[in-house]
């Protein structure tokens, strides 16, 4: 996009320039004293420093209003709740009442079509609790569990390369299959978790909201604004 690199520089240009210039007239029109208008004692009056300064809050006034119009625009984009949504949470020695704080906020939303996702950074009975704590919160008779010994790009112990085929097509499955579902599966740091839950996902929902940190309380209007911003970088 060479016009547009072309254009931002202009504006960055053309930005600098009227700023000395407007600081050097009003430094010039401060050490001159001239005065258009004034008192007889000086009490009141009125020269170009005044009028620099009033002009400089007249122009940042104006690009304030142009920006709140535009900023309006996008706020009337209409948000389409038939999208389908799904939230991927990596979770990795989460504290166990900041867990379950975020999966509560995470089920009280009412966004329609939405999926949960999440992948556990770790398959040891250390990390057993997290998947319950998911299981207790979500409701173990509607949603589904799995603790994967290996991961998409790590084979576990013993294992060939057909069984390691097999059971990500098993995981990817049951992605696919389940509303909620929490995977234990071998360590391999956040993007390796990040990366099972999109991968198993694919191009089954419209969009997909990583959360990396687990946020103690998310709301429907979170989800209604990123589907908003992503189609204001469509339109």
């Amino acid at each position: 996009m060479p016009c547009e690199g072309f254009l931002s520089i202009l504006r960055i240009f053309g930005t600098t320039l009227f700023g000395v210039s407007l600081l050097t007239g009003m430094i010039l029109s401060y050490v001159i004293g001239y005065q258009f208008i004034h008192t007889d004692d000086y009490y009141l009056s009125f020269g170009p420093y005044g009028a620099f300064l009033a002009l400089h809050v007249l122009i940042q006034n104006l690009f304030a209003f142009l920006e709140h119009r535009k900023m309006k625009k996008y706020v009337t984009i209409p948000v389409n709740l038939n999208r389908t949504v799904a939230l991927c949470i990596a979770a990795y020695q989460e504290d166990p009442d900041y867990l379950r704080k975020c999966l509560q906020s995470v089920k009280r939303l009412t966004y329609p079509g939405i999926k949960v996702v999440m992948v556990i950074d770790g398959n040891s009975e250390d990390d057993l609790y997290m998947m319950d704590i998911f299981s207790e919160v979500m409701g173990r008779d509607k949603s589904a569990t799995y603790i994967w010994k290996n991961n998409y790009h790590v084979k576990g112990p013993g294992e060939t390369d057909e069984s390691h085929r097999e059971s990500s097509q098993h995981v990817t499955q049951l992605v696919l299959s389940n509303k909620s579902i929490c995977i234990m599966q071998k360590w391999g740091g956040k993007r390796e978790v990040m990366y099972t839950a999109f991968r198993a996902l694919g191009r089954s929902v419209d969009y997909v909201q990583g959360l990396t940190q687990t946020p103690p309380c998310l709301t429907t209007c979170d989800l209604a604004s990123y589907e908003r911003e992503q189609q204001k970088y469509l339109l």
